[in-house]
């Protein structure tokens, strides 16, 4: 997503990342890996559960989940895998943004 960030700002997104980390680690990991849409960190996973993102021994910790939500926040797509390769591709998801404009 941080590729094609611009692509995905012509269609008005916003992209938000949530690390089920401290606020240091995310700093430290934005230090080495920088951004251009903000990383947030939710350490007691308060987000990643209303999601229903959940760890598991398979996936060796948080599973990745991606989620496009429209204007009003209501979820259109949504995809969450048990390992970091099963995150969907970009063009997937600006596939989906395309049919919401």
């Amino acid at each position: 997503m941080r590729d094609d960030h611009d692509r995905f700002a012509e269609f008005g997104a916003r992209i938000l990342a949530i690390a089920p980390e401290s606020a240091a680690s995310t700093n430290r990991y934005l230090e080495r890996n920088p951004m251009p849409f903000p990383l947030l960190p939710d350490p007691e996973h308060q987000v990643f559960d209303q999601y229903d993102v959940i760890s598991t021994m398979m996936s060796l910790g948080q599973r990745p989940a991606l989620f496009v939500l429209d204007a009003a926040g209501v979820v259109r797509y949504n995809q969450v895998g048990v390992q970091q390769w099963q995150i969907p591709p970009n063009e997937e998801i600006l596939g989906v943004l395309r049919a919401l404009a």
